[in-house]
């Protein structure tokens, strides 16, 4: 690592950190802006929601996903 030259020398890191905050960004404004984006990242986690729940009432069993969103 060279300390001694000027320090307005971007590398490699710097370009991909530059690019991953700028991905990350442009992703976060979309998923803002489009409900159809947010629907689609969220569909996983309702699908499984809904399985475990097809579950316990197939087998008689209370989720662990009942206990935690039950209200006290």
């Amino acid at each position: 690592m060279n300390m001694t030259g000027p320090m307005n020398q971007l590398t490699a890191m710097d370009l991909i950190v530059g690019l991953s905050v700028l991905f990350a960004l442009a992703f976060l404004a979309a998923w803002i802006v489009s409900p159809a984006l947010r629907a689609w990242v969220e569909r996983p986690k309702h699908r499984f929601q809904e399985n475990v729940r097809r579950y316990d009432q197939e087998h008689g069993g209370k989720s662990a996903l009942e206990g935690r969103n039950s209200p006290r």
